[in-house]
């Protein structure tokens, strides 16, 4: 093992430093790949406070299996140094302090919480910095905004020096990269974490990893919900997830996500007849004043959705591409392919778009920016799959999402009588899945995912007719999908009524809806 290169953070009030030239505080979310050597609070007077002392004073700072020195070890001993002053902060005060910060100004967290139920009940605080002190029986939580990021909470204790601290106190931390067994540690461990994290958190940092993700797998497993959740977390910095959040956090928050959202996320969704000049850029008619017709070069969705992510780069842009199979990959990205790639993003991509020489500029060069982020759905029964341009494989991180990977998404489930129906969802599921897994010629592909049992939300029993909501599920939306499964098959009347069977529907014939109007259906 080759010994690895030490370096030295300071914080004090005036200024953030490293010894590491490529130490910068607008990026400090590409730094996951350092672990903490000493940390140590040396105040104006001489006196030093490490991580000895904190624990010599009641204060928990335990270490994890195979850890040196614990990632919040730099927040906690600023706390402990700095409680008085931080317990006596009012209400207000305490919600509106840094404490996070991973990519410049505009990313930043705030508020400091007196118990873990206060922390935990705000949007996206997941991963706390928990400093609890038994001899004084002071507690502070605040966002850590990932396990593995040794700088996050820097912004926390710059704040702290800069309101409470003397001009010649500083903090400490000497650091080092990991080396390929602290990699090995740290993947396995991110691995074991990942089992027990919420999926929106762990989907989001692998599309942190590779650039470019797609979601693939059965239909109705909420591909293209959990996108647009990755998306808003990503680019809320955490405090939001979907648009219920919203409604948890205050006003002025509230608006910059609001914000975000709109700047930073583009949702768009493939077809066979779009191409490259709705996506990149084309000619397009446009009417003058005087009533005459003319063709003017315009940009496509994307090329407009690259221009803003590169008039800021310190902050994520994810762009949302659902059903990306559908569209005619070459025709709709041509050149891009190149740009796409996460290998060549930046300058290093540059490309010369197709209608370069219609530009103010002729030797204009597109690129797309290190700060940009695609996600892709597909399902993987679709027919379109099999033509999936191969050369658009190699740049995409492919995910599968199963039936019943993300049941939870029935939790709480009523229809609109208020009727409970989360327990009988998930067990009729699970036998209609099983019976399709287990049906020759079809496979796990073919499965019915959660998001189609959301639909019991806007159906209610017919008293007159006694149809149940999973009646009119089956009736109205699993039936005829399946009818189109197994289409061609033989026996398909035998293969919907054992469906039938095994999801607990069963014919009313009282109601004419009778045996053989299903067989003529399914013929």
């Amino acid at each position: 093992m080759s010994e690895q290169k030490e370096f030295e953070l300071t914080i004090t009030a005036n200024d953030v430093t490293s010894t590491d030239a490529r130490f910068t505080m607008d990026h400090l979310h590409r730094f996951d790949h350092y672990k903490p050597v000493e940390v140590y609070f040396e105040k104006a007077d001489g006196k030093v406070i490490d991580d000895e002392v904190i624990k010599n004073k009641g204060v928990e700072n335990k270490r994890v299996k195979n850890e040196e020195l614990p990632y919040k070890t730099m927040p906690r001993i600023a706390c402990y140094v700095f409680e008085k002053q931080i317990d006596e902060l009012s209400v207000e005060d305490r919600e509106n302090f840094p404490v996070c910060q991973l990519s410049g100004p505009s990313s930043t967290i705030y508020g400091i919480y007196k118990s873990k139920e206060e922390f935990s009940n705000k949007p996206g605080n997941q991963f706390p910095v928990d400093y609890i002190n038994h001899s004084s029986d002071k507690q502070f939580f605040l966002l850590r905004y990932d396990t593995e990021n040794l700088f996050s909470n820097i912004i926390f204790v710059w704040e702290c020096l800069k309101r409470f601290g003397d001009p010649d106190d500083k903090m400490v931390m000497k650091y080092r990269e990991d080396d390929d067994d602290d990699k090995h540690k740290k993947k396995e461990a991110t691995k074991e974490a990942a089992v027990k994290e919420d999926p929106v958190k762990k989907y989001a940092s692998m599309l942190e990893e590779s650039k470019n993700l797609i979601f693939r797998g059965a239909p109705g497993t909420g591909k293209s919900y959990l996108a647009k959740e990755i998306a808003a977390y990503m680019v809320s910095n955490g405090q939001v997830k979907d648009l219920d959040d919203l409604n948890k956090i205050d006003k002025d928050q509230r608006e910059q996500v609001e914000e975000a959202l709109r700047e930073q996320v583009e949702f768009v969704q493939f077809h066979p007849s779009y191409d490259y000049t709705d996506f990149v850029e084309g000619l397009r008619p446009k009417v003058n004043d005087d009533g005459t017709m003319v063709f003017e070069l315009q940009d496509g969705i994307f090329k407009k959705f690259i221009e803003r992510a590169r008039k800021n780069e310190s902050k994520d842009y994810v762009f949302i591409i659902d059903e990306i199979n559908r569209g005619e990959i070459s025709k709709i990205f041509g050149e891009l392919f190149f740009s796409i790639d996460p290998e060549y993003r930046g300058p290093a991509g540059e490309v010369s778009t197709q209608y370069s020489n219609l530009h103010d500029n002729p030797d204009e060069k597109f690129y797309i920016p290190e700060n940009v982020y695609i996600i892709g759905t597909m399902n993987d029964i679709d027919r379109s799959v099999d033509s999936f341009d191969f050369a658009m494989r190699r740049r995409f991180r492919f995910v599968e999402l199963k039936a019943d990977d993300h049941v939870e998404m029935l939790s709480g489930l009523k229809d609109k009588d208020g009727k409970d129906l989360e327990a009988e969802a998930e067990k009729r599921m699970k036998k209609l899945n099983n019976k399709i897994a287990a049906t020759e010629g079809l496979n796990e592909n073919y499965q019915i995912g959660a998001s189609y049992f959301l639909k019991l939300k806007t159906l209610k029993t017919e008293t007159e007719t006694e149809t149940s909501a999973f009646d009119q599920l089956w009736t109205d939306y699993l039936r005829p999908l399946l009818q189109e499964y197994i289409r061609g098959m033989n026996d398909e009347e035998g293969i919907m009524e054992g469906f039938a069977n095994a999801y607990g529907y069963e014919e009313k014939q009282a109601n004419g809806d009778t045996a053989n109007g299903d067989t003529d259906d399914a013929a």
